[in-house]
This record gives C-alpha cells, sequence and structure tokens, in this order.
C-alpha cells in the first residue's frame, strides 16, 4: 500500500473528529474495557482537534490509494527534539504497513529540520502493538518515563520492573 502524509485542512475535519474519538476511546478501554463511547468522546476530540492544528503541532491525513485512513500528529517540544504525539490507522487498515510507512515519511519531515537531532513516542505500556512496531523501527532507547498516582478506583492491574522498582501498568 502506498502511504502519504498530507497536511491536515478542515475538508477532513468530520473524519478526524471521529478517528481521534476512536483513538482516545481505545487507549481509555486498554485500561477499562467497560468505558462507554459517545458524546463526550466527540467533545473531548473536537477540543484536541483545536490544539493539534496550531503550532507548534502538525497534523497530517495519512493517505493511500484508497483515501484517508488515519492520522499523524507531530509536535516540536524544545529546541532538538521533536515528537510523533499520535498516529491513528483505520481498524481495517493496520497490520499492512501504513504505520510504518506514515512513520518513516514523519521521520523525513522532522529531519528537513536539522536543530533537531531526536524524535520521540509517548507510549501507554499496554499498548503491545504500538510498543513491538516502535521498537521495530529503531525506538529502544527510554528517555522519560512518565509515573502517575491513581487518585481513586486503580484498574491498573500488571506489573512492570524498572530500576528494581515495581510499577502498576
Amino acid at each position: 500500500m502506498n502511504v502519504k502524509l498530507i497536511n491536515y485542512t478542515e475538508k477532513y475535519e468530520s473524519q478526524t473528529i471521529e478517528r481521534i474519538a476512536l483513538f482516545f476511546h481505545f487507549h481509555s478501554s486498554l485500561v477499562d474495557e467497560s468505558q462507554a463511547f459517545g458524546e463526550n468522546n466527540y467533545k473531548i476530540a473536537m477540543e484536541t482537534l483545536k490544539e493539534w492544528i496550531n503550532e507548534p503541532n502538525e497534523l497530517y491525513m495519512i493517505l493511500t490509494e484508497i483515501g484517508v485512513v488515519g492520522f499523524l500528529h507531530l509536535s516540536y517540544k524544545g529546541s532538538n527534539v521533536a515528537w510523533i504525539e499520535d498516529i491513528y490507522v483505520d481498524s481495517e487498515h493496520r497490520n499492512k504497513g501504513v504505520a510504518t510507512q506514515a512513520i518513516r515519511i514523519a521521520e523525513d519531515i522532522i529531519k528537513s529540520h536539522p536543530e533537531y537531532t531526536a524524535i520521540c513516542f509517548d507510549v501507554v505500556p499496554r499498548n503491545k502493538s504500538a510498543l513491538k512496531l516502535y521498537h521495530k523501527l529503531g525506538y529502544n532507547n527510554l528517555s522519560i518515563v512518565t509515573v502517575r498516582k491513581e487518585l481513586y478506583d486503580n484498574k491498573r492491574n500488571k506489573k512492570l520492573s524498572i530500576a528494581d522498582l515495581e510499577f502498576n501498568y
């Protein structure tokens, strides 16, 4: 499948809001499968889209010969590190190399800014398919680890050891 990244325009607004809502719902369901999908998902997605189309962000549509199948969100934080903040491919187009090609194109976009010497992803430990993909593409250095404290019900029941300390995820 041939993949291109094209700049987001308002032409893609409704389908992008739908995809952002699905993206966030997928992540919340990794921890709590009972999460309902509803109107609030769209409200959050609309607000998120507004943020993603302003500097220092860049939002791209992932385009194949059959049309747009996802999005890729870049952010330039700091003086030398760019972030591939979010990538989403529609479920029926996953495991076909679309995300791999989109990430490689994003890397080339970032390389066109010579001041950026590294690229980072944030990824939740439960998203094993994303972790495997990123690792396969050479993202095998740990940089920043986010630690989290649940204020109420902790549904994170899996364990991971880092630096001889045990964390829930």
